[in-house]
């Protein structure tokens, strides 16, 4: 495997673009390096399928796919659903110079990154390079797929002993590993050990999620703007400085942050979702029209969009059209009929977004004509939920939201209020961050205390002021756990653990905070199962 002439004999290849003559160079000059085994496909959908299938060596994309995924939002798209394993080498291959494009596909961390035009030479130098690195830590490669991240921590201190090459790469891979259990103070060793040496800004941002697994905020927010002081384009540092900011109730620092993220990295749905709450949050209706109207452009055939994404949509295009935007007042309408399309293809059988999209329907007529008829559809579709065997969802929630606010009327301030049982305070879902900041240091407390009903109930009001808040909802878990240990098990209820649950949702797997927070839902329940025969 180390002679470079049969080095590729064994390695899988998987090239994806839409150009045929690109495609079959690139496929050329990998064979030309001894590759035997190459799949080719145009888009990054077949690509998610085939590699599902093969689990290839080396990926090969280009940036540009034409319509459909790009071949940045292919490498986010593995990542988000946990598919790319450890051991493959991805390459991002574009002719795009744009600096918003460059930084979008830094940040989603290809092993590589190849301008166009390239020749066979730099190919082979760039792959030789990639693969001599990769096969320097293949054991621990191994060990991660394998599901068994233990046996790669003991390998991290190992191979350093016998390749003195391999000490950066195994304290980086470490770190994270510890990140990702959740083992945050030994994390926050690793990474000021190498900080110690020298200030490497990979082993900041580690500190930074350590410190933010601890709860230690202020770390957080000082580590961040220190990252960011160094290096502008480190956008996961502004992502990591946003949510701090947010969860220190600093909302107009956070909007103001992420403006100049996406100035410098439009193309991160999860971003602009965020830049569109904190827009809405200001009334710069403007800003959050564009963040949304972004969120489901870059949200086609992705699985990270979501049926609230259409219905926050759908509210800030009719915030548009009847508020005194100019030109912009006069197009948005136009909009309508697209979102609405898409929804019915996306979602067939979702009867929640059915009924969201219906409200917001009869909404804007009554809004543009007044007319009893619209009104009476209202109050009908209301009275109907009433009787939903389901909990309401968010989108659903938040467009009842909508209407209250929209209409002066008593009769559906009292369906709200009364029939379906959503109170004004959950209707309008501002986070109350001083409150959850304040529970959550009292739930710390007693935590540390061990005083584990104390700090649920504090955790657990915590996140009911901030239902948004991970960090919150993997303190309340990590409370959980510690009464599924104890005499106290009855109070892990399932109703506090939908709770975590929901807060939880939206995290990728890629961020450290997934796979702590699912190995703590799987301990949790099966301490639960061994101790009762089933989860509460």
């Amino acid at each position: 495997m180390n002679n470079s002439l049969n080095r590729y004999s064994d390695i899988s290849f998987l090239i994806i673009d839409d150009f045929s003559e690109f495609r079959l160079s690139l496929k050329n000059m990998v064979e030309s390096f001894g590759a035997r085994h190459v799949d080719t496909c145009t888009n990054a959908e077949d690509a998610l399928e085939i590699y599902a299938e093969h689990y290839h060596k080396m990926i090969l994309v280009d940036y540009n796919l034409g319509e459909g995924l790009s071949g940045l939002q292919l490498l986010e798209e593995l990542n988000h659903r946990n598919l790319l394993k450890a051991d493959t080498i991805f390459v991002l291959i574009t002719g795009e110079t744009a600096m918003d494009l460059v930084m979008g596909a830094l940040e989603y961390r290809p092993d590589d990154y190849l301008a166009k035009p390239f020749t066979r030479n730099s190919l082979k130098a760039r792959l030789d390079k990639l693969m001599k690195q990769n096969q320097l830590l293949q054991p621990i490669y191994a060990s991660l797929n394998k599901n068994k991240p233990n046996q790669a921590l003991s390998l991290c201190d190992v191979l350093p002993l016998k390749n003195k090459r391999a000490a950066m790469p195994c304290t980086k891979i470490k770190g994270d590993i510890l990140l990702k259990s959740g083992q945050y103070a030994k994390a926050a060793n690793i990474y000021n050990s190498v900080i110690e040496q020298k200030e490497l800004n990979w082993a900041l941002m580690g500190l930074a999620k350590s410190y933010a697994g601890l709860g230690m905020l202020p770390k957080v927010k000082d580590l961040s703007e220190r990252i960011i002081c160094k290096n502008k384009y480190a956008l996961a540092a502004y992502d990591l400085l946003g949510e701090t900011y947010c969860n220190l109730g600093d909302y107009e620092q956070a909007f103001n942050l992420l403006k100049t993220a996406i100035e410098i990295s439009p193309n991160s749905l999860i971003r602009q979702r965020q830049l569109g709450y904190l827009a809405l949050r200001y009334l710069e209706i403007e800003t959050a029209y564009s963040a949304f109207k972004k969120v489901l452009l870059l949200g086609r055939s992705s699985i990270k969009i979501l049926p609230d994404d259409f219905i926050n949509t759908l509210q800030v295009i009719c915030m548009v059209q009847l508020g005194s935007f100019g030109a912009l007042s006069r197009r948005a309408p136009k909009e309508y009929n697209a979102v609405y399309r898409t929804i019915t293809k996306n979602y067939p059988n979702n009867i929640q977004l059915k009924t969201a999209v219906e409200l917001h329907q009869l909404l804007l007529k009554y809004l543009l004509d007044k007319s009893d008829s619209n009104l009476t559809g209202i109050i009908n579709l209301l009275q109907n939920l009433s009787s939903h065997p389901d909990k309401l969802k968010p989108f659903l929630i938040s467009e009842i939201a909508f209407i209250e606010k929209h209409i002066e009327n008593n009769e559906i301030k009292n369906i709200i209020e009364q029939t379906i049982g959503i109170e004004q305070s959950e209707l309008f879902t501002q986070e109350n961050a001083k409150k959850s900041q304040n529970y959550n240091k009292q739930g710390m407390l007693k935590f540390k205390q061990k005083d584990y009903v104390t700090a649920m109930n504090a955790f657990k009001t915590a996140l009911l002021n901030a239902p948004s808040n991970a960090n919150v909802a993997l303190n309340l878990l990590q409370c959980l756990y510690k009464l599924a240990l104890s005499d106290n098990k009855q109070h892990v209820e399932s109703a506090i653990l939908t709770l975590c649950a929901q807060s939880l949702e939206n995290l990728e797997p890629s961020d450290h905070r997934y796979t702590h927070s699912q190995n703590l839902f799987n301990h949790i329940k099966a301490q639960l199962a061994t101790q009762t025969g089933k989860v509460k």
